[in-house]
Protein backbone atom coordinates (compact mmCIF):
# COMPACT_ATOMS: atom_id res chain seq x y z
CA UNK A 1 0.00 0.00 0.00
CA UNK A 2 1.29 3.54 -0.99
CA UNK A 3 0.15 6.50 0.87
CA UNK A 4 0.90 9.92 -0.29
CA UNK A 5 -0.42 12.99 2.02
CA UNK A 6 -0.57 16.16 0.21
CA UNK A 7 -0.34 18.85 2.89
CA UNK A 8 -1.88 21.47 0.34
CA UNK A 9 -4.82 19.19 0.29
CA UNK A 10 -5.07 19.27 4.29
CA UNK A 11 -4.87 23.24 4.16
CA UNK A 12 -7.81 22.73 1.67
CA UNK A 13 -9.70 20.99 4.69
CA UNK A 14 -8.26 23.20 7.24
CA UNK A 15 -6.66 20.02 8.74
CA UNK A 16 -2.93 20.10 10.27
CA UNK A 17 -0.96 16.89 9.15
CA UNK A 18 -0.99 15.88 12.82
CA UNK A 19 -4.73 15.82 13.34
CA UNK A 20 -4.77 13.92 9.56
CA UNK A 21 -2.31 11.40 11.37
CA UNK A 22 -4.80 10.76 14.26
CA UNK A 23 -7.62 10.56 11.84
CA UNK A 24 -6.05 7.96 9.71
CA UNK A 25 -5.75 5.91 12.86
CA UNK A 26 -9.27 5.58 13.28
CA UNK A 27 -10.13 5.56 9.34
CA UNK A 28 -7.78 2.28 9.65
CA UNK A 29 -8.91 1.22 12.93
CA UNK A 30 -5.91 0.62 14.26
CA UNK A 31 -5.24 -0.57 17.63
CA UNK A 32 -3.11 1.44 19.61
CA UNK A 33 -2.37 -0.60 22.29
CA UNK A 34 -1.38 -4.01 20.23
CA UNK A 35 0.88 -2.26 17.35
CA UNK A 36 2.45 -0.11 20.72
CA UNK A 37 3.19 -3.50 22.62
CA UNK A 38 4.52 -5.14 19.46
CA UNK A 39 7.41 -2.50 18.76
CA UNK A 40 7.65 -2.21 22.49
CA UNK A 41 8.95 -6.30 21.74
CA UNK A 42 11.54 -4.57 18.95
CA UNK A 43 12.70 -1.95 21.45
CA UNK A 44 11.42 0.48 19.07
CA UNK A 45 9.25 2.59 21.51
CA UNK A 46 8.63 1.98 25.45
CA UNK A 47 6.31 2.10 27.20
CA UNK A 48 3.26 5.62 27.66
CA UNK A 49 0.51 5.74 29.51
CA UNK A 50 -1.52 7.23 26.45
CA UNK A 51 -4.33 4.30 25.30
CA UNK A 52 -6.79 6.67 24.00
CA UNK A 53 -6.71 5.18 20.39
CA UNK A 54 -7.79 4.28 17.90
CA UNK A 55 -10.83 7.34 17.90
CA UNK A 56 -13.56 6.76 16.43
CA UNK A 57 -15.00 8.50 13.69
CA UNK A 58 -18.20 8.99 11.87
CA UNK A 59 -19.31 8.03 8.76
CA UNK A 60 -19.02 11.64 7.05
CA UNK A 61 -15.61 11.51 8.81
CA UNK A 62 -14.58 8.50 6.93
CA UNK A 63 -15.39 9.83 3.83
CA UNK A 64 -13.52 12.61 4.13
CA UNK A 65 -10.39 10.89 4.73
CA UNK A 66 -10.73 8.66 2.28
CA UNK A 67 -11.14 11.97 -0.06
CA UNK A 68 -7.99 13.35 1.13
CA UNK A 69 -6.15 10.18 0.32
CA UNK A 70 -7.29 10.09 -3.16
CA UNK A 71 -7.27 13.59 -4.35
CA UNK A 72 -3.20 13.59 -2.99
CA UNK A 73 -2.67 10.45 -4.60
CA UNK A 74 -0.26 11.22 -7.87
CA UNK A 75 -2.44 9.07 -10.15
CA UNK A 76 -5.42 11.18 -9.76
CA UNK A 77 -3.57 14.58 -9.65
CA UNK A 78 -1.15 12.92 -12.70
CA UNK A 79 -4.92 12.06 -14.61
CA UNK A 80 -5.52 15.81 -15.69
CA UNK A 81 -9.27 15.14 -14.76
CA UNK A 82 -10.93 17.65 -13.25
CA UNK A 83 -13.04 15.05 -10.80
CA UNK A 84 -15.74 17.83 -10.36
CA UNK A 85 -16.25 19.05 -13.09
CA UNK A 86 -16.62 15.50 -15.24
CA UNK A 87 -18.73 14.86 -12.45
CA UNK A 88 -21.29 17.74 -13.19
CA UNK A 89 -20.71 16.84 -17.28
CA UNK A 90 -21.68 13.34 -16.32
CA UNK A 91 -24.63 14.09 -13.78
CA UNK A 92 -26.28 16.88 -16.84
CA UNK A 93 -26.50 13.48 -18.79
CA UNK A 94 -28.39 11.83 -16.32
CA UNK A 95 -32.43 12.05 -16.06
CA UNK A 96 -32.73 14.48 -13.08
CA UNK A 97 -35.03 13.85 -10.13
CA UNK A 98 -36.02 10.86 -7.93
CA UNK A 99 -35.61 6.86 -9.04
CA UNK A 100 -39.03 5.98 -8.72
CA UNK A 101 -39.95 3.55 -5.65
CA UNK A 102 -36.64 4.94 -3.64
CA UNK A 103 -35.46 8.39 -2.20
CA UNK A 104 -32.53 8.55 -4.41
CA UNK A 105 -31.38 10.86 -7.01
CA UNK A 106 -30.68 9.38 -10.51
CA UNK A 107 -27.64 12.18 -10.54
CA UNK A 108 -26.76 12.07 -7.22
CA UNK A 109 -24.36 14.94 -5.47
CA UNK A 110 -21.11 16.20 -7.63
CA UNK A 111 -18.99 15.45 -4.63
CA UNK A 112 -20.12 12.01 -4.63
CA UNK A 113 -20.04 11.26 -8.15
CA UNK A 114 -16.07 12.69 -8.07
CA UNK A 115 -15.42 10.55 -5.30
CA UNK A 116 -16.43 7.40 -7.53
CA UNK A 117 -14.53 8.27 -10.30
CA UNK A 118 -11.31 9.04 -8.13
CA UNK A 119 -11.70 5.73 -6.70
CA UNK A 120 -11.85 4.02 -10.26
CA UNK A 121 -8.72 5.93 -11.50
CA UNK A 122 -6.60 5.77 -7.45
CA UNK A 123 -7.71 2.54 -5.91
CA UNK A 124 -8.44 0.64 -8.99
CA UNK A 125 -5.63 1.75 -11.44
CA UNK A 126 -8.52 2.33 -14.07
CA UNK A 127 -7.39 5.24 -16.53
CA UNK A 128 -9.49 7.24 -18.32
CA UNK A 129 -10.43 10.12 -20.30
CA UNK A 130 -13.07 12.87 -20.09
CA UNK A 131 -14.27 12.02 -23.44
CA UNK A 132 -14.56 8.36 -22.75
CA UNK A 133 -16.55 9.27 -19.52
CA UNK A 134 -19.11 11.39 -20.74
CA UNK A 135 -19.73 8.87 -24.27
CA UNK A 136 -20.15 6.01 -21.88
CA UNK A 137 -22.94 7.65 -19.79
CA UNK A 138 -24.48 8.69 -23.30
CA UNK A 139 -24.52 5.45 -24.21
CA UNK A 140 -25.67 3.83 -21.28
CA UNK A 141 -28.61 5.74 -20.36
CA UNK A 142 -29.50 5.73 -24.50
CA UNK A 143 -30.18 2.24 -24.08
CA UNK A 144 -32.95 2.61 -21.27
CA UNK A 145 -36.27 3.80 -21.88
CA UNK A 146 -38.10 6.30 -19.76
CA UNK A 147 -38.86 5.44 -17.15
CA UNK A 148 -35.47 4.00 -16.71
CA UNK A 149 -36.62 1.51 -14.27
CA UNK A 150 -34.15 -1.32 -14.18
CA UNK A 151 -31.43 1.58 -14.91
CA UNK A 152 -28.66 2.13 -12.23
CA UNK A 153 -28.28 5.98 -10.35
CA UNK A 154 -25.07 7.61 -12.02
CA UNK A 155 -22.96 6.82 -8.87
CA UNK A 156 -23.93 2.40 -9.09
CA UNK A 157 -23.58 2.99 -12.62
CA UNK A 158 -19.82 4.49 -12.27
CA UNK A 159 -18.76 2.19 -9.12
CA UNK A 160 -20.09 -0.41 -7.01
CA UNK A 161 -18.40 -2.31 -4.33
CA UNK A 162 -19.22 -5.38 -1.85
CA UNK A 163 -17.68 -7.89 0.16
CA UNK A 164 -18.10 -11.73 -1.09
CA UNK A 165 -19.10 -14.50 1.38
CA UNK A 166 -15.01 -14.98 2.21
CA UNK A 167 -15.19 -10.68 2.74
CA UNK A 168 -12.79 -9.96 -0.30
CA UNK A 169 -14.45 -6.97 -1.74
CA UNK A 170 -15.64 -7.13 -5.53
CA UNK A 171 -16.32 -4.15 -7.89
CA UNK A 172 -19.16 -4.01 -10.26
CA UNK A 173 -18.78 -1.69 -12.72
CA UNK A 174 -20.69 -1.15 -16.43
CA UNK A 175 -19.05 2.48 -16.35
CA UNK A 176 -15.44 0.44 -16.75
CA UNK A 177 -17.46 -2.05 -18.86
CA UNK A 178 -18.65 0.27 -21.75
CA UNK A 179 -15.19 1.75 -21.70
CA UNK A 180 -13.18 -0.93 -21.83
CA UNK A 181 -15.84 -2.04 -24.59
CA UNK A 182 -15.43 0.68 -26.80
CA UNK A 183 -11.50 0.65 -26.55
CA UNK A 184 -11.71 -3.02 -28.03
CA UNK A 185 -14.19 -1.96 -30.92
CA UNK A 186 -11.76 0.93 -31.46
CA UNK A 187 -8.21 -1.52 -31.69
CA UNK A 188 -10.40 -4.05 -34.17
Amino acid sequence: MKLTINTEVLDKYNLTFKEFLVLLVGYYELGYNKEHDALMERGLVEKNLFSQLPPILSDNTKNLVAKILLESDDRAVQSGLDFNGLAQTLMAHYPSGVKAGTTYKWQGETEEIAQKLRTLVVKYDFTFTEEEAIRAVQEYVGSFNVPYRYMHLLRNFILTTRKDSEGRIEIDSPFMSIIENNRDENSN
